[in-house]
């Protein structure tokens, strides 16, 4: 009887050993050092290519700047239709890749864009 239940209880605390492991490993892949390592070059563009542009965090080319650049295009191509001016996103969303989570929390939006393929 006994060794039944040292076996459930090392079974029990193998499990919590790698869960609290995976927890660690998720959390630390998620802050900003490692983030910006691991972060993928994200690119946009319109339909027509006349506006793209490609995230590069390191170089302080970031969404935001993004969000900026493409103000200026859509202000000096007001010409255009709203349908020749839509931002698309040209990378697929990936879920399983846990240490965007963070991005994909903080910075949703590049990630409700729609998808367009290159």
């Amino acid at each position: 009887m006994s060794t039944t239940k040292n076996r459930q209880q090392t079974g029990a605390r193998k499990k919590r050993t790698i869960l609290i492991f995976a927890l660690v490993v998720i959390i630390l892949f998620n802050t900003p050092p490692a983030a910006f390592f691991l972060q993928p070059a994200y690119h946009y563009q319109t339909r027509d290519a006349s506006f793209s542009y490609s995230e590069e965090p390191g170089k302080g080319m970031d969404y935001e700047v993004l969000q900026i650049r493409y103000a200026e295009y859509r202000e000096a191509n007001k010409n255009k239709s709203d349908q020749q001016l839509q931002l698309y996103r040209t990378f697929k969303f990936k879920p399983w890749q846990f240490w965007q989570w963070w991005e994909m929390i903080v910075r949703n939006q590049r990630f409700r864009l729609p998808y367009l393929e290159r």
